[in-house]
Parts: structure tokens; C-alpha cells; sequence
């Protein structure tokens, strides 16, 4: 396991098509005091839906690698993250991610 969010909502924030960046944000707000941002880079494959509830965050599977390796049609993948929420995996193929937890504005972007 890389990280764990029981108690955070997490959204697909933002994405920038010329350097493959996904923000995967979890929004501070009248309950929590800080975002919690998961930042990749040099994606690849993503498949998750726009909300995520409660997320863990691991390396990905000899399965799951299976999986991106069919999705995009045969094609190498770097890293593989499995985002965990209620009990489904969802899976990136990105070069890294960074998690950083911060008390920007929530419409700030790390990129």
C-alpha cells in the first residue's frame, strides 16, 4: 500500500492532454482543513469514475497490468497504481505519482 484515504471524497480534478497530468483531488472544505492531492505524471491509461469515496492507493497487480496491457491494445505501461474505492479497482498507468497534502485554493492547480 502506498496510502490511505478512509474518510476522503476524492474527484477527477484535472487533466492536461500535452504532458499526460492527472489531479486526483480530495477538496478541503468545511470538515477537513487541507486537500489531498494525488499528481500524475506521464499518463498513460486511466479508468475511474469522477468520484471516488474512500481511497487507497497501491502499486499495481501483475493483473491489473494485464488489464492496461489489453486495454490499450497491447502497449507498454510504466508504473501501474491501482485506486481503490468501495471495493472496486480503478487503474492509472502513469511515469509517477506525487501525493501532497495542501491548503491551497481549491482551484489552484499544481501544473
Amino acid at each position: 500500500m502506498i496510502a490511505s484515504f478512509p474518510e476522503r471524497r476524492f474527484q477527477l480534478w484535472e487533466y492536461r492532454v500535452s504532458h499526460g497530468s492527472l489531479l486526483v483531488r480530495s477538496p478541503r472544505g468545511p470538515a477537513v482543513s487541507s486537500n489531498v492531492d494525488l499528481v500524475f505524471a506521464g499518463v498513460e491509461y486511466m479508468s475511474a469514475p469522477r468520484h471516488l469515496r474512500g481511497v487507497v492507493v497501491e502499486h499495481g497487480s501483475e493483473e491489473d497490468r494485464a488489464a492496461v496491457h489489453v486495454a490499450t491494445g497491447g502497449a507498454e505501461a510504466g508504473r501501474i497504481y491501482a485506486l481503490i474505492s468501495e471495493g472496486r479497482r480503478h487503474l492509472v498507468a502513469a511515469a509517477g505519482l506525487t501525493i501532497d497534502e495542501n491548503v491551497r485554493d481549491i482551484f489552484d492547480s499544481p501544473f
